[in-house]
């Protein structure tokens, strides 16, 4: 039994490996001293604030580290040199994000001794041989729509006929895009938008890791825990407001279970929790623009007990008669044309 144990956990650390290979690599220079490669700087990766994991420069500057899809904030520190923090460092699923260092200099925000940096994307991605598009949480939450196939059609190559339908990647078949989320292949309901770390939609040069593809890849990295104790509460509603009747609730709730005291005196969070849901009822996801008016079952029931009949018949000398109600009802067994209910 232990010996079957054990083989499932490694085939699914096997799996999670390949599947995820996102990585952070780039090389630690001192600017002040002509580019001059800095080895054995220690390079400490936080997502969310928490400490994720740490990583040190070879004998030619050089580091690289993996590490799931998400947005990182990275300090290095070097003897003799001021800290430097460089904020926002996007790792890209199944990507390694190119982060060349330079330390010293001038540049950045100087708290107390640490050099706070923005990271910058950069324009072209000359290693990347997929194409697509990757939308971060701070995108999709100035987007105004709260739904992972909306989001997704933001890419070019995708279509959608109308918000919540099914999006299509070129020209193909709606059923031929495939959702993934941390890596897992998943249909039918999805995450909220408002748990997504990183949304990465695949249009070409697809991976083989992935299968047999015809359309495209909506890959989803879900946020980590937080690590402070904290929770958002969202309501929406338009009932009684207008012909759509939307309701919305949307809550989380995160936290540390465990933390530890790093070097300087700081808590860090080692193991956290992150607990989501949602409730969304809509009366009607497309309202007409004009008033359509319907029989009621009660005003039907009425109307076929006393039928109010118009008919028109051929005289005996050739002239049309407009019969009553009564008399229609009579002349329906022969042959008169009854023009309708009114």
């Amino acid at each position: 039994m232990m010996r079957n144990l054990l083989l499932i956990f490694s085939l699914l650390l096997f799996a999670s490996v390949a599947i995820g290979q996102t990585a952070i690599s780039g090389k630690v220079t001192d600017k002040n001293d002509n580019g001059a490669e800095l080895i054995g700087a220690n390079l400490v990766f936080k997502k969310d604030g928490n400490f994720i994991t740490g990583v040190s420069t070879d004998f030619d500057g050089n580091f690289k580290v993996n590490l799931d899809p998400g947005t990182y904030d990275v300090t290095i520190t070097y003897l003799g040199l001021d800290d430097l923090q460089i904020n926002g460092v996007i790792a890209k699923a199944g990507q390694t994000t190119d982060l060349p260092v330079e330390m010293g200099g001038d540049g950045g925000i100087t708290l107390g001794e640490i050099v706070v940096r923005e990271f910058k994307v950069p324009l072209i991605d000359k290693d990347n041989t997929t194409s697509g598009q990757t939308i971060t949480s701070k995108e999709i939450r100035n987007l105004p729509t709260k739904n992972i196939s909306a989001l997704a059609s933001t890419a070019a190559g995708l279509s959608q006929v109308d918000e919540g339908d099914d999006v299509t990647v070129r020209g193909s078949r709606a059923d031929a895009v495939d959702y993934y989320i941390e890596g897992i292949r998943v249909r039918g309901a999805l995450i909220p938008e408002s748990e997504i770390e990183q949304l990465q939609v695949i249009t070409g040069g697809i991976a083989a890791k992935y299968g047999d593809v015809t359309g495209g890849i909506i890959s989803i990295t879900t946020k980590g825990p937080s690590s402070t104790f904290g929770g958002n509460l969202e309501l929406e509603t338009s009932q009684y407001l207008d012909n759509f009747g939307y309701n919305l609730v949307n809550a989380n709730v995160s936290g540390p279970i465990l933390k530890k005291k790093s070097e300087n005196g700081v808590e860090e969070s080692i193991i956290g929790f992150r607990f989501s849901g949602r409730y969304r009822h809509q009366k009607d996801d497309d309202p007409p623009a004009t008033p359509i008016y319907q029989v009621t079952d009660e005003k039907l029931a009425e109307l076929e007990a006393n039928p109010i009949i118009t008919s028109t018949s051929v005289g005996p000398f050739g002239g049309l008669i407009n019969t009553s109600a009564a008399a229609g009802q009579d002349l329906l067994n022969e042959d008169v044309d009854v023009l309708g209910y009114r």
